[in-house]
């Protein structure tokens, strides 16, 4: 049989399924597509509208708190760095408990153009101050239609008064570390006990010594065995400077959850915070994951040295700085299971 003589096979068409079928199914698709298309059109670009960095920015004028008793005046700077105008923006000002603002709200009455700025007054009255180390923070909050979108920015800036501790040797007030001529000193953790100092020199931690840690060079205390070398973290305000990306703690627990909120302050009036939490000196509670920086064999305790089977350590931790900004001012967190023995701006 030659391929010639065949004939070829009619094909039935099936009900819907003739020559048209297939051209309406295509068409039913592009329409589809061509709906999701739009749909997308639609949702990506304010999606991406939300999604961009801000741009509007917001800066405080600083208050003179050493006149007290007076009224002053507090600007607030809104630059308009986004391509769109900002339409019915106001600005909001609260101030410290208890201190008169007027007005606590601003309406700019006309739009702010990209590029441009636009610069509001508030009247402050400042009181009378309390002694010592005070914070006083002030937050501005803008609302606004256009510009970058977001519809809000907050800019805080804190100012503060007193004066803080110099370093944190003006801070240490806890005996952590003694000889077995001093034993009597020490009272790391409230019974008596005491990291040993004999002990800790053969771990290469002795009076002086730097020591490395959460990316850190540490120097431990300078001090004798049997006197105060530690920090118990109660909110003290220190004084340290430098820049970097974060401030590293040299330090070690007496209870079970040594855990607290630090607060750097820095040069341009604005605040980060961060937790400090550290492994009881035993090696439980609160950030297993604690870098160990020395661990001892026994410790001190008010009958000599003992403890031997027990394992004693301090722990380096640390907490994120703003990149580029000049630290001023530490706040220790209140807790005082906390026990600081250095601190330091890793780079």
């Amino acid at each position: 049989m030659s391929i010639q003589n065949l004939t070829p096979t009619p094909i039935t068409a099936r009900p819907g399924a003739g020559a048209g079928a297939l051209p309406a199914t295509a068409r039913a698709l592009a329409i589809l597509v061509t709906g999701m298309a739009l749909l997308l059109g639609a949702v990506l670009p304010a999606q991406a509208a939300i999604q961009t960095p801000h741009q509007i920015g917001v800066r405080l004028t600083p208050l003179d708190l050493t006149d007290q008793d007076t009224l002053q005046t507090l600007t607030v700077t809104v630059t308009n760095s986004s391509r769109e105008a900002m339409t019915e923006t106001s600005v909001d000002l609260h101030g410290p408990a208890g201190w008169s603002i007027a007005p606590a709200q601003r309406e700019v009455e006309e739009p702010i153009a990209a590029g441009d700025t636009v610069t509001e007054s508030f009247q402050v009255r400042v009181p009378t101050l309390r002694e010592g180390f005070r914070v006083h923070p002030f937050t501005a909050t803008v609302t606004y239609n256009g510009g970058d979108g977001h519809g809000t920015v907050v800019q805080e800036r804190v100012q503060t008064t007193g004066t803080p501790l110099a370093s944190l040797e003006e801070a240490y007030d806890n005996v952590g570390a003694t000889t077995l001529d001093t034993l009597a000193e020490g009272d790391f953790d409230g019974e008596g006990n005491s990291f040993s100092a004999e002990q800790l020199s053969e771990a290469g931690v002795e009076s002086g010594a730097h020591v490395t840690g959460a990316g850190a060079e540490f120097t431990w205390p300078d001090v004798e065995a049997g006197t105060a070398d530690n920090a118990t973290a109660g909110g003290e305000a220190i004084s340290l400077s430098g820049s970097g990306s974060d401030l590293a703690f040299l330090a070690s627990g007496s209870g079970m959850n040594a855990t607290g909120t630090a607060t750097v302050f820095y040069t341009d009036g604005t605040t980060s915070t961060g937790t400090i939490s550290v492994p009881n000196w035993t090696g439980a509670g609160a950030n297993p994951d604690a870098e160990v920086v020395a661990a001892t064999s026994g410790r001190n305790t008010p009958d000599g040295y003992g403890n031997e089977n027990g394992t004693y350590s301090v722990y380096a931790v640390s907490i994120p700085l703003e990149q580029d900004k000049q630290v001023e001012t530490v706040m220790l967190p209140g807790n005082g299971s906390i026990h600081v023995f250095d601190m330091q701006v890793v780079g």
